[in-house]
Formats: C-alpha cells, structure tokens, sequence
C-alpha cells in the first residue's frame, strides 16, 4: 500500500438492517493516508424515514431532532468528497457489506445519482486476507468509528 495513498473510512448508523425500511440515521467519514494520517472529517445526522426503529436507539432519537433532510445529508456528503475522489481516494468501510449499501442506496434515493462509485474496500477482508483480524472497539457514533478504524487500519495494513 502506498503511504501517500487516500482512504477514506465510512461508518454508518442504522435503524435497523433492511434499506428502505429501516433510516440510516448517522453518516461519519474520515479521510486520511499512512504518510499524513487523518486530514478531515465529516459527519451528519440524518433524519429517519420511518418510525421503526429496532437498533442504534440513540443515533436515532438524535437524527429525529437534529438530522438533516436525506437529501440535504447526502449533498453535502457528495460536496464533502469531491475533493478526496479528485485525487482518487479509495472509500474503506467495515464491514463494507454492511456499510457501503446505504451509502449507494441512499444516494440513488435521494442525489439521483451514485456521485461514490460502488466500490468500498472492506477492512475486515484486508486483514483476514493477511492472516489477521480486524479488532477494535467502537463507541457506536458514526464519525468516531470512522476515526478509529481509519488509524487503525493505516497503522496495521
């Protein structure tokens, strides 16, 4: 992996497991590389689709305040991106079968357009593709997440 290279790590928070049903209620990236470490973050609440709710309680009563529009959430995200896919950052996720989903889903929804590609490193398959696992503990708020899987990868990769 090259030091210079630019990742950026997404973490979301869920209402629950099914797009469409269930709201992605808290949306944090950070970008960074093994050369700089972390250079920015972003993160935002985002307003539920629906009432049912069955995890991320808190993320959800938040988002139910405070949260932005989807629409208005995913802008945002795309603008806040830009500048790292213009210099080809990689998105990173874990795990990104979970993750990634909803960043796509969301952002044909509700941008009409998938600004992010359809491609997003797992973290967890890197390391288990090395013999090694993938093990920290989260505090289960979206940017921070991000935060501390995005070191850790970039110390251990």
């Amino acid at each position: 992996m090259s030091r210079d290279k630019l990742w950026i790590m997404v973490d979301v928070e869920t209402s629950g497991p099914i797009l469409g049903r269930h709201s992605l209620t808290e949306l944090g990236a950070v970008v960074g590389s093994a050369e700089r470490g972390v250079i920015d973050r972003f993160e935002v609440l985002i307003a539920p689709l629906s009432d049912e709710v069955i995890t991320s309680r808190g993320s959800f009563a938040r988002a139910r305040t405070s949260g932005l529009p989807p629409a208005e959430a995913m802008r945002k995200f795309a603008a806040w991106t830009l500048p790292h896919r213009e210099r080809r950052a990689a998105f990173i996720a874990r795990p990104a079968a979970f993750d990634w989903p909803w960043i796509v889903w969301y952002a044909w929804t509700f941008l009409d357009e998938n600004p992010f590609g359809f491609k997003a490193v797992c973290a967890s398959s890197w390391f288990e593709a090395r013999g090694r696992s993938f093990r920290v503990d989260l505090p289960h708020r979206a940017v921070d997440d991000a935060d501390i899987q995005l070191r850790h990868f970039l110390a251990h990769a």
